[in-house]
């Protein structure tokens, strides 16, 4: 019996990892932050990363080097923190908000270039050229903010606060993600509303492939489902989750559109086929403790160009560098 159970829960571990032969390699580890983060981004093209510490600031690091730049803090407060942030495509410019603030700042130097006080705030993401942000909010609408003219684009509505909001690179679409269980694609260029999808349940996280061509929704352990943006929203792909289903976080479309890795609320990666919605990869990046509890947080993710790694950075302040093939 003994032999039977120690057997049952190897096979369990197994599964619950994704077997070896489905894990990514580890190929770096570094502790960015010590207490852990609020929040982190990636840049694009993953040269770049800001780290939300709990103390309040923020710290933006050469990821290749692993070493500070600069910090950027919003205010002389330990109160609060950075909640999301987002770089801009060409790396030129940053954004970070915290609960009641947005900042925008230049990356060469980390000089703040816009400061905006604006109450509960929820999520951002920025334009390629750092122009615009959209930023979420608690108060049932996400906004489409000009950064340089210092003024509201758009206003996209919902009934219930937002979660996530994403752009995409080429500058057709924004995605909203919200409590009223929809997600909803817009255009940029005339503000009109295009497609929601009823995900049946609060949204978690909302993403746009680089071409504007594909769009990605999770529900709180829930559903998880690939859509084509136009015309009318076509269901791509709906990826195949056991018991209840999973709450994810973060997530990033390989250039060319053919991958999406997804980071979970609770510590795993995955590697998605986007037409399929096969899983291909699966594993659990580490933790500082082995001790309970042992989740971390998936704060942020991004695939490299050729799609041979995968960078990511959680909760407890740790980045780790993979090989996913």
């Amino acid at each position: 019996m003994r032999v039977l159970k120690t057997l049952l829960f190897s096979v369990l571990l197994l599964t619950l990892l994704g077997g070896c032969g489905n894990r990514g390699t580890e190929l770096k580890r570094w502790v960015h932050e010590d207490t852990g983060s609020y929040g982190a981004a990636f840049s694009p093209d993953g040269t770049y990363l800001l780290t939300g510490a709990i103390g309040g600031f923020g710290r933006v690091w050469d990821v290749e080097q692993n070493q500070v730049l600069y910090s950027v803090q919003h205010e002389e407060s330990d109160e609060g923190g950075i909640i999301a942030a987002a770089f801009s495509a060409d790396n030129r410019y940053l954004v970070t908000i915290e609960q009641q603030s947005i900042a925008r700042w230049r990356v060469r130097d980390g000089k703040l270039v816009g400061f905006w006080k604006w109450p509960d705030l929820r999520d951002v993401a920025i334009s390629s050229t750092g122009r615009y942000a959209l930023i979420g909010m608690k108060r049932n609408e996400a906004i489409y903010f000009d950064m340089q003219e210092g003024k509201m684009v758009y206003v996209f509505a919902h009934h219930e606060r937002i979660n996530s909001v994403a752009l995409s690179r080429d500058g057709r679409f924004a995605l909203t993600g919200s409590d009223d269980w929809h997600a909803s694609l817009w255009d940029l260029k005339t503000g009109k509303f295009i497609w929601a999808k009823n995900m049946t349940y609060k949204i978690s996280h909302v993403e746009l492939s680089d071409d504007g061509e594909y769009a990605f929704a999770n529900a709180f352990v829930g559903q998880s489902k690939i859509f084509r943006t136009s015309p009318k929203g076509d269901l791509i792909s709906q990826l195949p989750v056991k018991s209840r289903g999973m709450t994810i976080v973060s997530a990033d479309f390989s250039d060319d559109g053919t991958l999406l890795a997804t980071g979970r609320a609770s510590r795993g990666i995955d590697i998605w086929d986007v037409k399929s919605g096969r899983n291909l990869k699966n594993w659990l990046p580490e933790v500082k403790h082995k001790v309970q509890p042992d989740a971390a947080t998936i704060l942020d993710l991004v695939i490299s160009a050729d799609k041979q790694k995968l960078l990511s950075e959680s909760s407890t302040g740790i980045g780790q560098l993979w090989s996913i093939q």
